[in-house]
């Protein structure tokens, strides 16, 4: 399991992370310089070394290929963003011939595209979109495999953006699952520009914790809430 951090290059530079493994997440960033050339973006963009950046839905394939040529110049395999609502088959269709993986950002409430072959299914998960750790759990057993980015942030007064180490949400024990089960995707810490400092040393304390042999070690309760779920899929009471 990797840790990532989530930037936004409109309010944090190159330096702020250096050393870290980044996201960018250019939502905001693309929409106010839409009308720049490609390369021009991509020299701004090249410092942060991203592994991956996060795009608005574009409107039509026109625009996607802009999108998916920036993640060229940047010499990127995955770009996150949320489904279309109508296409799906035509935008990745485009992105393989970029040799690109289009990762759909995935809530409760919004249906996973259907992908037909040869393409590959990549999901990136909100957790803190689910509301509690059943529902999670719910949807990550049977999409394992298929999920890449995991987005995480605690919620304060309904609010997200903070720091995993300080909130209700128990990162910790989701880590433990997701290290029992085997997942190898990328955990990615998406915080407020305001707790942006703490990224450093929560990605070096979620290392540790996930090197440990702790990482691995689950509740008598956590085993139980697994097992009543995997019925649950398997179609038992």
């Amino acid at each position: 399991m990797d840790v990532l951090v989530e930037v936004n290059p409109l309010s944090a530079k190159p330096e702020d992370t250096s050393g870290l493994w980044v996201t960018l997440n250019l939502v905001d960033y693309v929409k106010s310089r839409w009308g720049r050339s490609i390369p021009e973006l991509a020299i701004e963009l090249e410092g942060y070394e991203p592994v991956a950046i996060r795009v608005p839905t574009p409107r039509n394939v026109r625009n996607l290929v802009r999108l998916l040529e920036l993640a060229n110049y940047l010499n990127l395999n995955n770009v996150i963003l949320n489904p279309p609502a109508s296409g799906v088959t035509r935008f990745l269709r485009v992105a393989a011939e970029y040799n690109i993986t289009l990762s759909w950002v995935i809530k409760p409430g919004i249906s996973i595209p259907t992908v037909p072959p040869p393409h590959r299914l990549s999901l990136t998960v909100n957790v803190p979109s689910f509301g509690g750790l059943r529902r999670l759990l719910e949807f990550i057993l049977p999409n394992l495999g298929s999920i890449h980015f995991m987005y995480a942030h605690n919620v304060k007064g309904g609010r997200g953006g903070y720091p995993v180490m300080n909130g209700p949400i128990d990162y910790l024990k989701i880590i433990r699952i997701l290290t029992s089960l085997g997942w190898d995707g990328a955990l990615v810490l998406s915080y407020r520009d305001e707790y942006a400092g703490s990224y450093r040393s929560d990605v070096n304390a979620l290392k540790t914790f996930i090197e440990s042999a702790g990482s691995t070690v689950l509740d008598k309760g956590t085993i139980r809430m697994l097992n009543s779920i995997m019925r649950r899929l398997m179609g038992g009471s």
